[in-house]
């Protein structure tokens, strides 16, 4: 009986482990500012118990649109997601791809064909569990 509970624990142990979460070392992807144009931006707030600030900038870097994380900073969870949103609650949305880490200057491209006026939010989202971590209304 010992061992079969002992499997079993191991077994909890190993299924939490944070495979899942989002790197931690800060990263600054190589984007220059001054060389696109700047479309709309916002500054981060945190939902409930989780932390997110910085700035949220969607550039045109000539026929591309960008999505500038500067200066931010975000707890940490599993599957964290980056949304356009034309809502706090992600009801329509578009994916932009994993939060590549929890902190540093992120750019995420936005899709060809996306009308970047109809989403007036950036969030980042537990994809997981459907929880929102941090929003940026842009305006």
């Amino acid at each position: 009986m010992k061992n079969i509970f002992f499997v079993f624990l191991l077994g909890f142990v190993i299924a939490c482990e944070p495979e899942d979460a989002t790197p931690t070392t800060p990263i600054t992807d190589d984007f220059d500012e001054a060389k696109a144009t700047l479309l709309r931006e916002g500054v981060w707030m945190g939902s409930g118990s989780y932390n997110v600030s910085g700035v949220a900038k969607i550039y045109d870097d000539t026929g591309k649109k960008i999505l500038l994380l500067n200066s931010f900073s975000s707890s940490n969870g599993p599957d964290l997601k980056v949304y356009l949103s034309t809502t706090a609650d992600a009801t329509s949305f578009v994916n932009l791809g994993k939060l590549k880490s929890t902190s540093g200057k992120q750019m995420y491209a936005i899709p060809d064909g996306t009308d970047v006026d109809q989403f007036k939010f950036v969030l980042i989202w537990c994809q997981q569990f459907s929880v929102l971590f941090g929003k940026s209304e842009t305006m």
